[in-house]
């Protein structure tokens, strides 16, 4: 048989027979090695072509530059709506079905909060076939952020939704003090949910931007004052996390505000397996790009026009 008969041959029982090169090559007499040297080229002298039909408004070329230039898991983009608001909810579409794909049985899930997020858990399912699971939430909140987005309340939602065990942070994010810090956190159901942090492999989270506009709630709302601002905008911030900043190469901004803040911070954040940022907004590209290339980020679910503005940094 001739080179080429042989590769057709080799191609059609791979490709539509669906034989596995180990069993090509039993049939054939020829080793699997020279099964998979004629498959890759028959590839590449165009004998074979393989045509992928994406569905409609899916963004596969944007969603590989973003893996491929940041070395991330992975990255889902979906269609920039004619509205910010529809947007979100296509975000958190694709967000739900995402965790979905990856949490399995006995996995540490941990909840941020925000309108992403909260959008998010509006699209999964009421209860979701999984054993063993836990859900923890990783940022303070209480009165200091709207009750729907608090990450008290996504926590327990999402919990329900797993039939989880729930660990709430019953406690704000941003405190006036350290010493009222360092009060709260050794209060025992404080300290049993931040001694759960460590076992978190998924978390799910928004970004914030302090540049060109700050985003975040916590600051439209008077929880973080000016001169407290003001510190973070020296030090060369562009976003935050779990309110606490970092600056275009995602270093962690040192100052006596992250000292206040209750949550995950960025160092233990990038030791997470997992962790899924959902976010939305051309503004927020530095911010965004900052997580990114600092790795406190390893998946990202966002939009087409927020997605080509972080490729263009």
């Amino acid at each position: 048989m001739n080179n080429d008969l042989l590769k057709a041959k080799v191609s059609k029982l791979f490709y539509q027979g669906g034989l596995s090169k180990i069993e090509i090559g039993k049939k054939l007499r020829i080793s699997r090695f020279k099964v998979a040297q004629i498959l890759e080229d028959a590839l590449k002298d165009g004998m074979v072509k393989i045509i992928i039909n994406e569905p409609q408004n899916t963004f596969l070329d944007l969603e590989s530059s973003l893996e491929e230039k940041f070395k991330i898991y992975r990255a889902a983009v979906v269609e920039t709506s004619f509205s910010y608001e529809e947007t979100k909810k296509n975000i958190g579409r694709a967000a739900a079905n995402c965790l979905l794909d990856m949490a399995y049985d006995g996995d540490v899930i941990g909840i941020a909060w925000g309108t992403t997020i909260y959008e998010m858990v509006n699209f999964l399912p009421l209860s979701i076939e999984r054993n063993n699971i836990s859900v923890v939430q990783i940022t303070g909140g209480l009165n200091q952020v709207s009750m729907d987005f608090n990450a008290i309340e996504l926590t327990r939602r999402v919990a329900k939704a797993f039939g989880a065990k729930s660990y709430q942070l019953y406690a704000p994010a941003i405190v006036d003090s350290i010493d009222t810090k360092n009060v709260l956190m050794s209060e025992s159901n404080i300290k049993k949910t931040i001694e759960m942090f460590s076992k978190i492999n998924i978390a799910i989270v928004g970004v914030g931007s302090v540049v060109p506009k700050p985003s975040t709630m916590l600051y439209r709302d008077g929880f973080i004052r000016k001169e407290d601002f003001e510190n973070i905008s020296k030090c060369g911030a562009v976003g935050d996390i779990n309110s606490y900043f970092y600056d275009k190469n995602g270093n962690n901004c040192e100052t006596e505000l992250g000292r206040r803040t209750i949550g995950i911070d960025l160092n233990h954040l990038k030791r997470i397996r997992y962790v899924m940022a959902v976010c939305v907004g051309k503004f927020k590209a530095d911010a965004i790009y900052g997580a990114l290339k600092g790795k406190i980020i390893n998946m990202i679910i966002t939009d087409e026009e927020t997605a080509k503005e972080i490729l263009k940094k």
